[in-house]
């Protein structure tokens, strides 16, 4: 008959997280991020539609983006710059 693992199992080795470690993401919102980005809202929403930013997340009536989602977009765009070694 199969062994049913449970929570209290010493072989699973997932570990669990506390609260203490559990870090949210930072949320920009569009005001914020058109600001650090020094870019117009209309900008973000036309870079959004055509798929060269990433998608906002609506809660409500706002829209929010993730620190880390946009960090990765600005590490994409600027890697052929940065990868750039002259002539």
């Amino acid at each position: 008959m199969a062994h049913a693992r449970t929570s209290n199992d010493s072989t699973d080795s997932t570990p669990t997280p506390s609260r203490n470690t559990q870090q949210l993401a930072k949320l920009l919102d569009k005001a914020t991020l058109c600001e650090r980005l020094n870019i117009s809202p209309r900008t973000v929403e036309n870079m959004v539609k055509d798929g060269s930013f990433p998608p906002p997340v609506r809660v409500g009536k706002f829209v929010y983006w993730s620190e880390a989602a946009i960090q990765t977009w600005q590490r994409r765009l600027f890697a052929a710059q940065e990868a750039w070694t002259g002539h």
